[in-house]
């Protein structure tokens, strides 16, 4: 999923006949302040990341004048807000709200089909309320389609609370941002606040959009919209992450699945969303914070094991490498473990010094184990070890190491 930036976001619904409040980006305070001149009138600077909690960052700065904005932009640019560094920030005109609603689309995995949020209670508590007053929030999965009926979000909105015109714009708004969500394949369409202004006027002045980035081969224009090798969904890649995207593109039929922790110091290449998240809690309870999450599907799986392998050793610090998964049918083990043990060789790791742990179950196992002999020093575990207790070894073999 990648999360677009505001600006992107309100060109979508903009283009998608939501009323937004105008704006524009700039990268320097002087941009800012003929932004704001541009726009007339009071505007407000925003720190320009693909995060939320930006106000209550105090990186949402009202400006009356452009001296203002300037001075707001220079206040913004160059911090670093939710792990991005704000190189650049919205200015947008005004909006002088009378009444603000919430309104979201995504996807329910329950329902497997589109959902509509709407609260007639928004801005930036609205979280906090709805953790309280959950009857605050109406939440109906609707049949996906082309378009969500009117007279469904008509529904949806007096379910709400609303009633006469501001029912029907709003329903009317809520349709409009049914095409933005469903044309642009998005995991997420949020406007908080959806606003009503002094005139009457139902209009959008932030939104957040994620799309589904393995949808990008539809769309050619997200080109300029998403850097892949920028975020991972909540901060900057990392070199390491970078590098990982770099191999995984050598067989796109295939995917490698990859973070980095700064305050680890055990490599983690245990495969299997579901083993992923079981060692990674056991790591948590022993006190250990794992160096890595690694998971790989199908396809060139031995030269991306072995080239990942030898990318993540090359990180400083680490006092030991775990590898392996629960029960393995789609790649024989023997593959993944002679990517394994070619970067260990390569890299001349004695694995009685840096501690190496495998702990592997399916076809191709005893072959898998015959590998791994070559390399003095590693443990091999098959199924009859537990993950929690192979996830224990190389815990305790890294203490007794004293790294």
């Amino acid at each position: 999923m990648a999360r677009l930036l505001e600006h992107h976001s309100l060109d979508l619904l903009a283009k998608g006949g939501v009323a937004v409040a105008p704006y524009r980006a700039a990268a320097d305070p002087e941009a800012a302040a003929e932004a704001a001149r541009a726009l007339g009138g009071p505007v407000v600077v925003k720190a320009l990341v693909p995060t939320g909690g930006r106000g209550k960052a105090g990186a949402v700065k009202v400006a009356e004048t452009p001296a203002a904005a300037a001075d707001a932009a220079r206040e913004l640019l160059g911090r670093t807000l939710g792990h991005f560094p704000v190189t650049q920030v919205l200015v947008q005109a005004m909006v002088d709200i009378r009444e603000e609603y919430f309104c979201a689309l995504t996807f329910d995995s329950m329902s497997r089909s589109p959902v509509v949020l709407f609260s007639a209670a928004g801005g930036v508590e609205v979280e906090d309320l709805v953790r309280h007053r959950a009857d605050v929030l109406v939440t109906r999965p609707v049949e996906p389609g082309p378009d969500l009926p009117l007279f469904l979000a008509r529904e949806i909105v007096e379910s709400g609370g609303l009633i006469g015109q501001h029912l029907l714009d709003v329903a009317a708004t809520l349709t409009r941002l049914y095409r933005v969500f469903r044309t642009n394949d998005a995991f997420l369409v949020e406007v908080n606040p959806l606003a009503v202004d002094e005139v009457g006027k139902v209009v959008a002045p932030s939104a957040v959009v994620v799309v589904d980035d393995q949808a990008h081969f539809r769309h050619p224009e997200w080109d300029q919209l998403i850097d892949p090798g920028s975020s991972n969904g909540w901060r900057p890649l990392t070199p390491l992450e970078r590098r990982m995207r770099e191999i995984d593109a050598i067989d796109p039929g295939s995917a490698i699945r990859f973070n980095e922790f700064a305050d680890g110091r055990i490599a983690c290449m245990l495969t299997g969303g579901g083993s992923g998240l079981l060692t990674f809690d056991h790591f948590l309870r022993l006190g250990e914070m794992p160096a890595t999450t690694f998971d790989i599907t199908p396809g060139k799986v031995e030269e991306k094991m072995y080239l990942a392998t030898k990318s993540i050793l090359g990180r400083p610090g680490l006092a030991g490498l775990i590898a392996g998964g629960n029960i393995t049918n789609f790649i024989p083990i023997d593959v993944k473990v002679r990517g394994v043990v070619r970067a260990l060789k390569d890299l001349g790791v004695d694995a009685r010094r840096f501690p190496v742990v495998f702990r592997y179950a399916g076809p191709g196992v005893e072959v898998a184990r015959e590998l791994a002999a070559e390399v003095p020093g590693v443990e091999f575990y098959d199924e009859t070890t537990s993950l929690e207790l192979a996830v224990e070894r190389i815990v305790a073999r890294v203490r007794q190491a004293g790294l």
